[in-house]
């Protein structure tokens, strides 16, 4: 550097800041003035969804209160019909009545005679399934089954 003239050196600094304005210029601006841009086309988008949540909310304010429902039907009869139908009403150890849910104990069944029986109780009964245990017993396929039932 020490040969090199004053004005040279100044030329030399002036072309070094460039460079180093120029990288910052592309390694930061750049990036923050496309995800700027993308923010505000985002945010549109979010004013947009807000003011019809908005308009949702009122509707739903301003509409009449729904008519109370049914109370709910016992639920004994149909899966007494549906155990007896699938011929598994004598294989049930245990049946327990609480809080609007059955629970159910069949101390061995076939595996294929527990899975007609449950699509019969959705189908027809339309009790479904809450809960369930099922443990596989000594003789194939055989199974212990302990069910809770709902609605």
């Amino acid at each position: 550097m020490a040969r090199h003239s004053p004005a040279e050196r100044r030329i030399a600094a002036v072309l070094a800041t460039a460079a180093v304005i120029a990288s910052l210029w592309v390694v930061f601006w750049q990036p923050m003035a496309r995800d700027t841009a993308a923010l505000r086309l985002a945010q549109a988008g979010d004013f947009a969804a807000l003011a019809q949540a908005r308009e949702i909310a009122r509707e739903m304010a301003s509409a009449p209160p729904a008519a109370p429902q049914a109370a709910p039907t016992d639920l004994r009869a149909p899966l007494d019909r549906v155990l007896a139908q699938q011929n598994l009403r004598g294989a049930v150890t245990s049946l327990d009545w609480r809080d609007g849910r059955a629970r159910i104990v069949l101390a061995e069944v076939g595996y294929d005679a527990l899975i007609g029986a449950l699509e019969a109780l959705q189908r027809d009964a339309h009790l479904r399934v809450v809960e369930a245990t099922i443990t596989a017993r000594v003789e194939p396929g055989s199974v212990r089954a302990e069910l809770t039932l709902a609605r």
